[in-house]
């Protein structure tokens, strides 16, 4: 008996000596800069019950795998693929161990450049449309972090947008309302997260995260754009409308609200529900729509809905006239109110001409000048017109 624990104490005591010897030789083979094979020496070092438990062993083998994690040699890298993730394992390991905290600063500071080279590599990878590895590096760059008792925002925000591109709109809603959460509420967080909503046919949680974005970012003009959009989308045009003026406040050169609001007057007057309003409430409306329409021109001379729509607008309130006098059965009343009609209605040319110039190929466009044309009886523009529609 005595012999043979004689035996077997000598040979645990070799094995013993091998491993400490491997955490030397790894460490000598990643001084002279041949990482395989110091790699080769550490990694049985972690695995036997002698070495495992040292602070040291681990320390070396971040050392190692950091050294081929951030190498230039792409043939090095491409050897060890997981050297990252190990280079991060190791490194969380001689921490834990590090009881009096000798090396706590060094291994923090070597962390700290493997998450730079985790957000990289998740860059890299998202710009090669390699999604699911983008993810994964983000969520090693979150784990360091983590580590140093710190969230990684932009490593949130980019897997949230690598999800979003990847298609995979649940984890994108989760990881963009993580940020909000967080702290990371930019704008564009908001604005990414209610359009997956709303894609996702929650029109209700789009306009609620808007709004959220709007009390934190009360002059960002897009959320203001967004908020209203949303709002007439759902038929809330109430809401829409005293969005819109609250915009305007914000923004009164922004020739979109003002075009907006042109249109939500515009719709008053023309209820969906086919519901006729009494003729002042209707010019009441019609007017302020006019109002908006121009002071949206105002702002922006170049901005083509405004010029379309006060066209249009001039082409209902003469419709609406039309309409009202296909009863006079006196020719003189009736050619004096259709004289008054024709007139607003051919008050529609200079804005469909404009928005024409604007817009060459908008077949709409073209439309309502041919019927322009053919009621003031300008030959010339009317055939123009035929021909560009391809008549």
């Amino acid at each position: 008996m005595r012999t043979i624990l004689s035996i077997v104490i000598a040979t645990s005591a070799l094995g013993a000596t091998a491993q400490n010897s491997n955490v030397v030789n790894a460490y000598n083979y990643m001084k002279d800069g041949d990482y395989a094979k110091a790699a080769e020496y550490i990694d049985p070092a972690t695995a036997h019950e002698t070495t495992m438990g040292k602070e040291k062993t681990w320390r070396y083998r971040g050392d190692i795998y950091r050294m081929i994690a951030m190498s230039e040699d792409a043939n090095l890298r491409g050897q060890f693929p997981d050297a990252l993730q190990k280079g991060i394992d190791s490194y969380l390991k001689a921490n834990e161990l590090d009881i009096k905290g000798d090396y706590k600063v060094d291994n923090m500071k070597a962390l700290g450049a493997l998450q730079g080279v985790a957000l990289n590599t998740g860059n890299e990878a998202f710009g090669a449309k390699n999604y699911d590895q983008a993810i994964a590096m983000y969520g090693q760059s979150e784990r360091i972090a983590k580590a140093f008792g710190m969230v990684d925002s932009n490593a949130v925000f980019n897997s949230a947008l690598a999800y979003e591109t990847k298609g995979d709109a649940a984890m994108a809603i989760q990881r963009y309302q993580e940020c909000i959460n967080i702290g990371y509420n930019k704008p564009e967080v908001y604005r990414y997260l209610a359009s997956l909503q709303k894609k996702q046919g929650d029109l209700a949680g789009a306009i609620t995260t808007t709004q959220a974005g709007r009390k934190t970012h009360p002059n960002d003009k897009e959320l203001m754009l967004d908020e209203v959009a949303f709002l007439l989308e759902a038929g809330r045009s109430e809401e829409a409308e005293v969005s819109t003026k609250a915009a305007v406040e914000k923004d009164p050169n922004n020739a979109v609200l003002y075009s907006v609001l042109g249109s939500l007057y515009d719709a008053k007057a023309n209820p969906k529900d086919g519901k006729a309003l009494p003729e002042a409430e209707m010019m009441k409306w019609y007017d302020l729509a006019e109002q908006s329409y121009k002071s949206s021109i105002e702002k922006d001379p170049k901005f083509f809905d405004s010029y379309f729509n006060i066209g249009v607008l001039y082409n209902n309130r003469a419709a609406f006239i039309y309409d009202k006098i296909a009863d006079i059965k006196d020719d003189a009343k009736y050619n004096e109110a259709k004289k008054g009609a024709d007139e607003i209605y051919l008050k529609a040319v200079p804005y469909f001409e404009k928005a024409h110039e604007l817009r060459p190929d908008d077949k709409p466009t073209m439309q309502q000048l041919k019927k322009l044309y053919a009621k003031t009886n300008d030959t010339a523009k009317y055939e123009a017109m035929k021909k560009l529609l391809g008549e």
